[in-house]
């Protein structure tokens, strides 16, 4: 341990367990020219303050070190000795002030407590990791230590330091936190971050984009992290590769409803029926999750996957789709009557006019993912009308989960954006690659 290593680069530090000497006595020995009767006084467990201030500058680092874990030292002499040019030292004083720390608060004498605030200032701007650490540790718990000081122990590059110090009980201003998240040296620190109490959607928000999935798992099971809707849906968007996410999305207070409708495309059934159970879903998005879970169990795995038949039946959906598709009549009109009535056709005149696989369709129009439903429109040569009719009526999408048009009518996502949705669709029917 560092401390028995220093206790053998000291000898024992202050000595063997000296007998009081009288003040006066004591008084003429710190002059003394043996540093081994210095070293004693040092040591002496009733030595007086003002004599340990005196050593506490003395030219022996045993004397010193044998005042910097004496704990009757007064505050002024540990400032000098947290500053001392031997490390060992300054850890040595490092340790008695984080076992005294926790002792005392603001509460207690207002000298001593900003004397002992400015010793850990001292100590944590060390160049031994190990003090700062050591600090971070010992400071994290106790509310009264200034916030700045903890603010600056977080960017510590060293992991080992920054990790306790994020972990501080009092406040840390959230811009801070940023700073800290953007700048991270490894995921540890941004684990760190994203387990604080109370950090607002300006940190979550980092967390989610700095951050690694792992990391932002950590900041989706805090319950007390406030996110913003739309990093919220962003991180929901991403999430049906990565299982890690699924359970605490299904569980995280305030889902919106869009977001709510999309995790249960894809999240295991166990978790779909914590969805349901949610008391905080309006009524139209537990009716577009049943909907869901209809589905799911109807075809399990991938969901629907209706297949074009070749037989001849003139009512048949199917056959209806592609005769109105060989006289040209399947157009728009033709899609918009049938969305709430006939599914089977709106595949299939989907598939006919997009060229995809109706398994692709099918994913895609209950996938509820306003982005997915867009591009199937697109593909189909459909206009953003349609798009926001399948969002609606189909996908059940609440207002603010939607896709609107952009100006005169456009789509409001780029021709590669748009195949890069299809292209997403594909991977998740393997039979349609």
């Amino acid at each position: 341990m560092l401390r028995d290593a220093i206790r053998r680069l000291f000898g024992r530090a202050g000595g063997d367990r000296a007998t009081s000497v009288p003040f006066d006595k004591a008084k003429a020995l710190v002059r003394h020219g043996d540093p081994a009767v210095r070293r004693s006084v040092a040591a002496d467990p009733q030595a007086a303050p003002e004599l340990l201030f005196f050593l506490a500058r003395d030219q022996s680092p045993q004397v010193r070190a044998a005042v910097a874990i004496h704990p009757k030292t007064p505050r002024q002499a540990d400032l000098l000795l947290a500053l001392d040019e031997q490390p060992e030292i300054r850890t040595l004083v490092a340790e008695k002030i984080a076992g005294q720390a926790h002792q005392l608060s603001s509460h207690d004498a207002a000298q001593l407590w900003q004397l002992t605030i400015r010793v850990l200032e001292a100590l944590a701007r060390d160049d031994l990791p190990w003090v700062r650490q050591l600090v971070a540790e010992t400071a994290r718990g106790i509310p009264e230590v200034p916030s700045h000081l903890m603010t600056e122990l977080g960017r510590d590059r060293t992991s080992a330091v920054a990790v306790p110090a994020l972990g501080f009980v009092g406040d840390i201003a959230d811009g801070d936190l940023v700073g800290i998240v953007e700048h991270a040296p490894d995921e540890d620190v941004i684990g760190a971050v994203a387990r604080r109490s109370a950090i607002g959607p300006a940190v979550t928000d980092a967390v989610v984009e700095h951050g690694s999935p792992p990391s932002v798992a950590i900041l989706l099971a805090n319950h007390k992290a406030t996110f913003a809707p739309e990093t919220l849906d962003r991180v929901v968007e991403r999430a049906a590769p990565v299982e890690i996410w699924h359970e605490p999305l299904v569980g995280r207070p305030q889902l919106t409803d869009g977001a709510a409708v999309r995790l249960a495309s894809f999240v295991a059934d166990r978790l779909v029926q914590a969805l349901r159970s949610r008391p905080d879903l309006d009524p139209e998005t537990n009716a577009a999750i049943e909907i869901i879970i209809h589905e799911r169990e109807a075809m399990p795995g991938i969901g629907p996957t209706m297949t074009i038949t070749t037989e001849v039946d003139e009512n048949h959906a199917v056959t209806r789709a592609r005769r109105m598709f060989s006289s040209g009549q399947l157009n728009e009109e033709a899609v918009l009557e049938v969305l709430d009535t006939d599914r089977d056709f709106l595949i299939a005149a989907l598939s006919l006019r997009s060229k995809l696989p109706p398994a692709v369709v099918a994913k895609i129009l209950s996938s509820h993912s306003a982005k997915g439903l867009t591009a199937l429109t697109w593909k189909a040569g459909f206009t953003m009308r349609l798009a926001l009719q399948l969002q609606l009526r189909v996908a059940h999408l609440p207002p603010k989960a939607r896709m609107i048009a952009g100006g005169g009518g456009t789509f409001p996502l780029s021709a590669a954006e748009l195949e890069w949705q299809i292209e997403f669709f594909r991977t998740l029917v393997p039979s349609a690659n």
